[in-house]
């Protein structure tokens, strides 16, 4: 067809339709219900709950979801009895490649582990294969394990890259003035949703020595090694800042390592981050 921007895919009705099907399924499962943030009252909710989670700091200001929304793009909010217990918000991007960008989705304290934030997540994918997006990117803290099993496991995302302090120093409640290391994640929207096996124990160096201290190991990154992390890095950052922020350190220089040297990872298991071959090729449009 004339004057369609060849970014841009129609959407598959049937592909639209399980999505949203599988959305509401999610959601019901948990218990809640999910709409989308409009009209200001609803706005003034996912403040709300963003500095309930974060605190003041990164709380955003309420022209610019209102802009989002414009836009056309997407904020999302999460209730079970009229009671706010997540929300997601999300913008459309198009470096290399139109995709839809999940900013930040948060869930409160309580509620974690629940499965509301996999519900937002699909609600977001059902959202964005209406329009015809069929790649969704974010980010995430490649020490926090939990994290990293629902991002590449449960989710089934795909590594792209490593970004060193990516947001800068903050100090919310979450991230109290911690480096902002964070991984790049790519997940395809059109592809079945659905548990991925754990990486398969590694074959190849480790990265990261813990004995006596946590440092960068000597070994080079090569495919088959591996990044080990902290089983509970919140925590240790909590009873052990010292020994967290060696983890940091080591951690995110491996990171760097590894994709200095044009190679990638591959998959998350109950050793850490597996090291791929190749870093995840990309068209360049």
């Amino acid at each position: 067809m004339e004057g369609i921007d060849p970014r841009i895919t129609l959407p598959n009705p049937e592909l639209v339709k399980s999505a949203r099907e599988a959305a509401l399924g999610s959601a019901i499962a948990c218990g809640i219900e999910i709409e989308d943030a409009v009209d200001l009252d609803a706005i003034e909710e996912v403040r709300s709950i963003v500095r309930t989670i974060w605190g003041p700091e990164i709380v955003p200001p309420r022209n610019f979801l209102k802009a989002i929304t414009l836009a056309g793009s997407c904020v999302l909010l999460a209730r079970r009895n009229n009671e706010t217990v997540g929300f997601g918000i999300g913008i459309v991007g198009w470096d290399n490649g139109l995709h839809f960008h999940s900013h930040q989705i948060g869930i409160v304290a309580p509620e974690r582990g629940s499965g509301i934030g996999f519900a937002l997540k699909l609600a977001q994918r059902a959202r964005c294969l209406a329009h015809g997006i069929t790649e969704m990117r974010w980010t995430f803290d490649p020490l926090l394990s939990s994290n990293a099993h629902f991002n590449l496991e449960r989710l089934g995302a795909t590594v792209i890259d490593f970004h060193p302090n990516c947001y800068g120093s903050r100090t919310d409640a979450f991230n109290t003035d911690d480096v902002t290391d964070r991984i790049r994640v790519s997940w395809k929207l059109d592809q079945p949703v659905g548990l991925i096996t754990p990486t398969s124990s590694p074959k190849g160096p480790a990265l990261i020595e813990t004995t006596p201290d946590v440092c960068r190991s000597f070994e080079s990154p090569i495919a088959g090694a591996y990044i080990s992390i902290p089983d509970d890095y919140q925590r240790l950052r909590t009873n052990d800042r010292a020994t967290a922020d060696s983890w940091r350190v080591a951690v995110g220089t491996a990171m760097r390592d590894v994709f200095a040297t044009g190679l990638g990872l591959c998959g998350f298991g109950e050793f850490g981050y597996a090291v791929s071959g190749q870093t995840l090729e990309r068209d360049s449009r």
